[in-house]
């Protein structure tokens, strides 16, 4: 037996848990919490072993005695039951056929000669768009900058047939089927039938998406929310992360309400615009970042079905994770549960461990640059926003 590499071991705030990856991301499994032990076997998981040689480390780990062993055994055993339960524990590894990356080498290049469409700036990243630009919305176009010719971000809309390549899949759900080859990730987006694939290169400053022609603009929609995909992916690389939350304005700071689907984030947006005549920022998602040594919030276009989107950047005031309860009260959270918490929230991908690191290491530095975690238990009802202004206003000077 040995441990699933869909899971992975994460110290936060020096707490140890073994948190998901990848597929097990998109099929919403849990972390846990740990202590020093559980970090002792899960270490010992790292090759196949097994539960006898196990045993034996563990003995050797807690220097026990004869009359000790049994309780070693059963304490090791009652874990493994856990592990095993949450799916973190597997019989053998299995492996699939990638092209390595000599054979790629310098093979993922632009296209030459293609038509420029337009250049546009999100949370200072430069977008190049390239190709059919009849293929995309006007949502971009509040975003719209001169072009310099310095892209971050070069982004192909082509009617071409993409190359066979064999990768491995890593995540696949309902919007998005990722597979990776050596020099690339491959995204297919099973809710379309004219996005044949998109080909994003893992330094992020190339995406290639392959369409079919006349596209109405249903699947035009799609590909702009497929887009979205391949710019999270690249803003992760430079130190920014989406929150899948509502935001206001307020004391000029931004504000995010975070929670699960139907708990309330829109409806308690909404409480706020209505009471205190606060500015919407965004209805569904909120990119974190920094700039000039500050927390940020930067606009972006996508933003649900809310319609409700800004251009600019305004400092981020914190993050309210809600709760649903019949009473409404804020509560303090530990710093573990502030940086675990926080990123449980975002939807940037997470398709490795390297990803996610980075992803807390955006959500540490944002918590250390003194940006507020709090989570509000409420009702869909005015006090909920009446009580968190409150607690806003006592520690917000």
């Amino acid at each position: 037996m040995l441990r699933n590499d869909s899971f992975y071991l994460k110290r936060i705030a020096d707490v140890p848990y073994i948190l998901p990856v990848g597929q097990m991301v998109a099929d919403h499994m849990r972390g846990v919490k740990i202590n020093e032990t559980g970090v002792f076997i899960w270490e010992c998981l790292k090759d196949d072993i097994s539960k006898e040689e196990l045993y034996e480390k563990c003995f050797e780990y807690y220097e026990a005695s004869e009359d000790e062993k049994e309780e070693v055994k059963a304490g090791c055993d009652e874990f493994l039951k856990y592990l095993d339960s949450l799916f973190m524990i597997i019989k053998d590894k299995t492996s699939e056929e990638t092209d390595t990356a000599e054979e790629v080498k310098e093979r993922f290049s632009p296209y030459k000669n293609l038509d420029f469409i337009k250049s546009v700036g999100i949370a200072n990243i430069k977008i190049g768009f390239y190709g059919d630009g009849s293929c995309l919305t006007d949502n971009f176009d509040a975003f719209v900058i001169k072009s310099d010719g310095a892209d971050d971000l070069r982004l192909e809309i082509v009617h071409d047939t993409p190359e066979s390549l064999k990768g491995k899949e890593i995540v696949k759900d309902a919007a998005v089927e990722t597979t990776e080859c050596a020099d690339r990730y491959i995204l297919r987006f099973p809710e379309s039938e004219k996005i044949i694939e998109c080909h994003l290169s893992k330094k992020g400053n190339l995406a290639r998406f392959y369409i079919k022609n006349d596209l109405d603009e249903a699947e035009k929609e799609l590909l702009f929310h497929a887009i979205r995909t391949v710019f999270l992916y690249k803003a992760l690389l430079k130190g920014i992360v989406a929150v899948h939350s509502a935001s206001i304005l307020y004391k000029n700071c931004v504000w995010l309400f975070s929670a699960g689907a139907g708990t309330g984030k829109s409806t308690h947006a909404r409480l706020w615009t209505e009471l205190f005549d606060v500015k919407d920022v965004n209805g569904d998602l909120n990119l974190l970042g920094y700039k000039d040594g500050k927390s940020v919030v930067y606009g972006l276009p996508w933003c649900g079905t809310s319609n409700t989107f800004d251009v600019n950047t305004y400092k981020l005031g914190g993050v309210i994770l809600l709760k649903r309860n019949k009473d409404n009260f804020t509560e303090d959270l530990q710093e573990d549960e502030k940086e675990l918490l926080l990123q449980q929230r975002i939807i940037s991908p997470s398709w490795d461990t390297n990803l996610l690191d980075k992803q807390f290491e955006i959500v540490e530095n944002i918590i250390k640059n003194k940006a507020v975690v709090a989570r509000l238990n409420c009702t869909p009802d005015y006090e909920a926003a009446i009580v968190m202004k409150e607690y806003i206003d006592k520690i917000i000077v």
